[in-house]
């Protein structure tokens, strides 16, 4: 008969107890996962009156932008990341983006104005209802360590594709970036 040695097979044991352990800890700090945080979000952008409007802190002139508040688009930018769903890239685009409408009116007198909706990136954007039926039935996920590409192929009421680049950021999935095509 082969004896073992009890101190080896203990340590072999406590390697894999930790090994599982520290991937149970991991996966049970995720809280969301990708698709569920674009869910999420869309449940978020279904409630119009949580949604804020940068168009409040401009004056303009037909579609031109002639003068922005920059105390108001700081309010803004502080209630989009305050939903939690932006990562920091995200809202420090955002914020170069105002700064760099703020340095055009400074130069040319006047900027353009956003005559969309951020966050479908649409003069019409689509319901909630095609919005979260395309996410459960036509989407798919690519992911790269810390950062994941949805992409959400809508049909109806007209097809296009939104693509949502996530960061994760503070252990949870984080928006970087909207696109459509």
């Amino acid at each position: 008969m082969k004896k073992t040695n009890p101190p080896c097979s203990w340590l072999i044991i406590s390697l894999w107890g930790i090994c599982f352990l520290s991937c149970f800890i991991v996966s049970a700090q995720i809280k969301e996962t990708p698709k569920q945080r674009i869910m999420n979000f869309y449940k978020w952008y279904g409630k119009t009156d949580a949604i804020p409007f940068e168009g409040d802190c401009y004056v303009s002139d037909g579609v031109d932008v002639t003068k922005i508040d920059m105390k108001c688009i700081e309010k803004y930018i502080k209630s989009v990341e305050a939903t939690g769903f932006f990562s920091s890239i995200y809202i420090k685009g955002l914020q170069q983006e105002f700064f760099q409408k703020q340095a055009d009116i400074k130069k040319n007198g006047y900027t353009s104005g956003i005559d969309y909706d951020r966050y479908t990136l649409s003069q019409d954007p689509p319901s909630f209802k095609d919005l979260l039926f395309a996410l459960n039935n036509s989407s798919t996920s690519t992911i790269n360590t810390n950062k994941v590409k949805v992409v959400v192929n809508l049909k109806k009421p007209y097809k296009i594709s939104f693509i949502y680049s996530l960061d994760f950021e503070n252990n949870v999935w984080k928006l970087s970036k909207i696109e459509s095509k």
